[in-house]
Parts: structure tokens; C-alpha cells; sequence
């Protein structure tokens, strides 16, 4: 694997022959599939140790390189016409982002915003309920994931450049934000977009609960938990405590928090915290889903459409301050 210029490479990039030589001597008469899942199993561990040995050197370094790998995680790669149909590319001055559409022109508007780690295919079956009830939907890949493709960038710039460029396609009736796209629709209003409410689906509380939670997904060192939202504040030059966190706040009775019970990815605690700093919200909590299965749950879209005015209000919305 090659390097970039002038950026260092990283122990387990320098350690890849050695890897594939051990590997391949230890295991070069299994079947291809158990030899490519130990080559990744090895590869793993040793970027652990990697982000140990530095965290050890330096805390803020370590907390870097945690940073510079959760930015540079995208969508897996799907098989070539697998995506649905690309309406719109728009050139950005760091890549192309891909836009597409979704029910009459002339009906309410929404954008819909993917998670972290995915691309809008995962949301198709909210796209598909919300054209049904009559919506206009927007949805775009998020830059560096599914058609997008651009350099790495920081959640506050994905953000900034939805605000920039889906802007064209507003303003909108409502925002929606699902694991966290909700994180990055909140950055994408702060940063000018134009919409009149806000949903979140499982959504984060802040970038700051997302980042420790990646840092124990990857068996980071737990000194970082202290020392990521420093360092990234150092870095982006902005507080991942803010982002989400303040826009919730600020939104009040247009924000609408959905979560799934049963969610372990991004635990329900987290709608708590949300609907406890925007206490006029209203709160929906669905049981029988989980993280991403709730995107198809009949009750989601029947919330949203109520919220937003498409038909009489009928979901079973609990108050903020009996959350």
C-alpha cells in the first residue's frame, strides 16, 4: 500500500508485508475466505496497537489518529448497479456529490440525511413511505459515501456542504437526520440550510457521545474518552460538544426525537439527553425495531407525517418532560 506524500505512514501500514508473509505462510492452504478474514483479523490488531503504542507517546497524538481514521471510514463499497438511479451530480470544489429525488415537485419538502457508515440506500424504505404520504423527498449521498465521492472531511464540513449545496432544493417543510445524519443535518442548519422543523432518528446527542463511542467500538485506549472532544476542538477549530446539542435546543416544538427501544448502537439515552436540553419537543419512542429496521416501522412515517401536518394527529408522542 502506498503512502501519500508528505504524510507519515502509520505502523500497521509499514508492517503489511510482514503481515501478508506471516499470514500467507500460516495459512496458505485454507479455504480464500477463512485466509481473508485472519489477513483482517491481523490487520485489526495491529492497528490497535498502533493507536495504543502512540496514545502512550501522546494522548492528543493518539486522539488525532483516532480522528483522522473515523473520518476516513466510509459506506462499503456496493456491486455496480446495485445504487438506485443518480438524479442530480453537483461538482464540489473536493469531489462530486450525488442527489436524488423522490415524489411530486410540488408537495412539502424534505431533505432526508443518512447516517455515519452508510450511504441513502439504507433509508429507502423511509424515502418510499414519505413519497407515499405525499412528500417531496431529497436524499443525498453524504460526501465520500455510496455516488459521492470526495476527499476525507470532518462531520462540521459534510455539514457545511450539505447547507451549501442541497440549499438549491429549499427551503424545506423539515429536516430529517437518521442515526448521525442527525448530527449533520443539525450542523447543516447552523450553518444556513432553511427548514421550519427538524426529525431525528436515532440520532446521537452530540458529536462528542458519537466519537466515544467509536473510540469503544475500535478497543481505543480509554484515556482518549478525555481527550477526543480537546482535540478535535483543537483540530476542527470548532466543539463537537455544540454540534447537535444547540441546534436541538434552539429548534424546541419544531423538533420531533424518534428512537427505537431496542436500539444498542446508539442506546435510547441518548433521545433523553436530546429531549431534556429542548424540553418543548416532542419525543416518539418505537418498540419492535432496532437501529435500522426502524426506518421501515409503519409508525415512523405515520409520526413524521403527522408532525409535519400531512394528515391528523394520531401518533403516540410522549412530552419531553415525562421523558
Amino acid at each position: 500500500m502506498s503512502c501519500s506524500a508528505g504524510r507519515k505512514p502509520m505502523l500497521y501500514e509499514i508492517l503489511y508485508p510482514v503481515i501478508y508473509l506471516r499470514s500467507f505462510a500460516r495459512i496458505r492452504n485454507a479455504r480464500p475466505e477463512p485466509q481473508l478474514a485472519q489477513f483482517r483479523s491481523l490487520k485489526s490488531r495491529l492497528r490497535r496497537l498502533d493507536i495504543h503504542a502512540l496514545t502512550a507517546i501522546s494522548p492528543f497524538a493518539g486522539a488525532w489518529l483516532a480522528l483522522h481514521r473515523f473520518e476516513r471510514t466510509s459506506a462499503p463499497a456496493r456491486p455496480a448497479g446495485a445504487s438506485q438511479p443518480i438524479d442530480r451530480i453537483i461538482q464540489t470544489e473536493k469531489g462530486r456529490l450525488a442527489v436524488r429525488f423522490s415524489g411530486d415537485e410540488r408537495a412539502k419538502r424534505v431533505l432526508l440525511i443518512h447516517g455515519w457508515n452508510a450511504d441513502s440506500s439504507m433509508i429507502l424504505p423511509l424515502v418510499t413511505a414519505l413519497t407515499q404520504n405525499g412528500f417531496r423527498v431529497i436524499y443525498p449521498d453524504l460526501p465520500g459515501d455510496g455516488a459521492s465521492t470526495s476527499k476525507p472531511m470532518s462531520f462540521h464540513e459534510k455539514g457545511r456542504m450539505i447547507a451549501r449545496y442541497c440549499a438549491v432544493y429549499g427551503p424545506f417543510d423539515c429536516v430529517i437526520g437518521h442515526s448521525a445524519g442527525g448530527l449533520i443535518a443539525a450542523i447543516a442548519l447552523e450553518e444556513g440550510l432553511q427548514a421550519h422543523r427538524l426529525v431525528t432518528i436515532c440520532a446521537p446527542q452530540s458529536l462528542t457521545s458519537l466519537l466515544q463511542a467509536y473510540l469503544v467500538q475500535t478497543g481505543a485506549p480509554e484515556r482518549l474518552q478525555h481527550v477526543i472532544s480537546h482535540a478535535y476542538r483543537r483540530l476542527r477549530r470548532c466543539s463537537p460538544c455544540d454540534a447537535g446539542h444547540s441546534t436541538f435546543a434552539r429548534f424546541q416544538d419544531k423538533l420531533l426525537v424518534i428512537h427505537a427501544n431496542s436500539d444498542w448502537q446508539v442506546l435510547v439515552e441518548e433521545a433523553y439527553s436530546i429531549v431534556t436540553s429542548a424540553p418543548q419537543a416532542k419525543a416518539m419512542f418505537l418498540d419492535d425495531c432496532n437501529h435500522r429496521s426502524i426506518l421501515g416501522h409503519p409508525s415512523l412515517v405515520e409520526g413524521i407525517a403527522a408532525f409535519l401536518g400531512g394528515y391528523p394527529e394520531t401518533a403516540r408522542w410522549a412530552d419531553a418532560d415525562a421523558v
